[in-house]
């Protein structure tokens, strides 16, 4: 029986939750909802990206890097999903896949 993996907006969802400290606060984060005035700031930004990287095994590209990549979780599943289309496969590798 194959294991369903998460959706990389459901990836990104609950690392922007745990970066922004949003678990347990009863707040809905929807996909489109700016991150930037939820509180976000350079650093927690950083700790994101980072989370990110080291979850799904990607690295974004330099052009990636700016604040409106990182504005909402629907930008930020775009960037990462860009990536993972970057990532060369390894044998026997498995790999968040983007969905389309």
């Amino acid at each position: 029986m194959a294991v369903s993996q998460p959706s990389v907006a459901d990836t990104v969802r609950r690392l922007v939750a745990v970066q922004l400290n949003l678990n347990g606060s009863g707040h809905e984060l929807r996909s489109d909802e700016d991150l930037w005035r939820l509180g976000m700031t350079s650093l927690t930004c950083l700790g994101l990206m980072l989370s990110i990287e080291d979850t799904l095994q990607i690295e974004f590209p330099e052009e990636a890097l700016q604040d409106s990549t990182f504005r909402c979780i629907n930008t930020i599943s775009a960037a990462v999903n860009s990536s993972l289309k970057q990532v060369p496969r390894i044998a026997g590798e498995k790999r968040l896949q983007p969905r389309s």
